[in-house]
């Protein structure tokens, strides 16, 4: 637990001179490795392990920021879609290749460590969709939905 907090310390700190926390960097990094740059609130969420009023609060930012574009779906009024705007796209970049700090705390790990590491955070990622989805296809299809989305980011 401690390492995971230090870590995200780290990296909010290298975050911050581009200002956007961790959260806003992870989703612009989603947004743009989805088909069409586009996703739902919902999806986000559902990515994000949050509830969809936290992360339409974040979007919501993002869009005062000029990062994301919150539209409306024509066919269905309830929907929006969540796209990223070039200037997110800029900043995804620069971000995805100026995170020093972030990139030195696995320094100590050796390439076949961080191969591991990744594997079993994974499977306790995993155990842990498993053990708090309220049925066994609700799981498996929650399980289904974020393999799709780890070979677009790991």
């Amino acid at each position: 637990m401690q390492a995971r907090v230090a870590a995200y310390h780290v990296r909010r700190k290298d975050l911050l001179e581009y200002g956007v926390s961790p959260e806003q960097a992870g989703i612009l990094e989603r947004l743009y490795h989805s088909k069409d740059k586009t996703m739902t609130p919902t999806r986000i969420a559902e990515l994000y392990f949050r509830q969809p009023n936290t992360i339409t609060a974040i979007l919501r930012n993002m869009e005062k920021k000029g990062l994301v574009e919150l539209t409306k779906n024509l066919e269905r009024k309830n929907m929006i879609r969540v796209s990223i705007t070039k200037k997110g796209m800029q900043l995804r970049e620069t971000i995805s290749t100026n995170l020093t700090e972030t990139r030195k705390i696995f320094d100590v790990l050796s390439d076949e460590e961080l191969d591991q590491l990744e594997n079993m955070l994974l499977r306790i990622r995993d155990k842990s969709i498993i053990q708090t989805s309220s049925s066994k296809f609700n799981a498996t299809r929650r399980l289904d939905q974020i393999h799709e989305s780890d070979g677009q980011i790991i």
